[in-house]
């Protein structure tokens, strides 16, 4: 549970958000950190902000990681490693899951088995590397090797997404002005064709009969473009999906070169 403090430290009045099981162990924590409280509330999770942004990304598994690894390298034991950051952790999501494999650990499961339990944060590869280190005794040398590889791809991505954000601005801009001109703008002009004695050519007839179709059911439209765009996305996220989509990807033009050449240093690096 999410908790906010007001304690007294010296003459400075601190007020801060911390991950804990009851009031007495908020209580407790402020007392051996030489903290008199003040006032001790909990704060409610499941709000709309905490529901749209309280999601674990990609960010907190690789500062996750980090922080593992720094504190494994120092000596420490994972159970001290995860008590250490369970009271580190702000953010609700990220709290149960490291609770959990606390908790898993404590009883004693494997780190990596408990890993499992959490596919959509924890790649295979990720786990598979925690228990090449758990079964050769190098699990802090697998972790900062692991946590730097998770730092490049991050910057990576940063990199990446910093140069598609312009042009993929331009196409969304596009498709809406195209799909305004359709649906709202041309039907207002087809009055125009009804006066000539012409035949049209096959492209105006096109033409019209997509923006007859647009004007009528536009919302059928939007509705079916945003379903279906979930559809593809959890298509994506399975093995076949995800299959379909590399393969095709490894296709395309210059991306495909890209993703070779980025997939085949991944793979030296983990080899490594």
């Amino acid at each position: 549970m999410l908790f906010q403090y007001r304690a007294l430290k010296g003459n400075q009045v601190v007020t801060k958000k911390i991950e804990a099981e009851s009031v007495e162990s908020v209580l407790q924590y402020l007392r051996s950190s030489s903290l008199f409280p003040i006032e001790v509330t909990h704060v409610s999770s499941s709000s709309i902000f905490n529901l749209l942004f309280g999601r674990i990304g990609f960010n907190d598994i690789v500062d996750l990681t980090r922080q593992l690894a720094i504190m494994l390298n120092a000596g420490l034991t994972l159970v001290d490693c995860f008590d250490i950051l369970k009271k580190q952790i702000t953010k609700p999501s990220l709290y149960k899951v490291v609770e959990s494999l606390d908790k898993d650990i404590k009883g004693g499961s494997s780190f990596s088995s408990s890993l499992k339990r959490y596919p959509q944060y924890f790649s295979n590869l990720y786990i598979s590397l925690v228990k090449s280190g758990e079964a050769s005794g190098k699990l802090s040398d697998i972790l900062l090797k692991l946590s730097d590889n998770l730092e490049t791809q991050r910057e990576f991505r940063g990199k990446l997404k910093g140069a598609l954000i312009y042009p993929v601005i331009v196409v969304i801009g596009m498709i809406g002005v195209m799909f305004i001109m359709i649906t709202f703008v041309v039907p207002k002009l087809l009055n125009l064709y009804k006066d000539f004695n012409i035949e049209l050519p096959i492209t105006t007839q096109i033409l019209i009969a997509i923006s007859s179709f647009s004007s009528q059911f536009w919302p059928l439209i939007i509705g079916a473009v945003f379903g279906l765009s979930i559809l593809v996305r959890q298509y994506i996220h399975t093995k076949k999906g995800k299959l379909q989509f590399d393969t095709l990807l490894l296709k395309v033009p210059v991306v495909g070169g890209v993703v070779q050449i980025s997939s085949l240093g991944d793979s030296t690096r983990t080899l490594s």
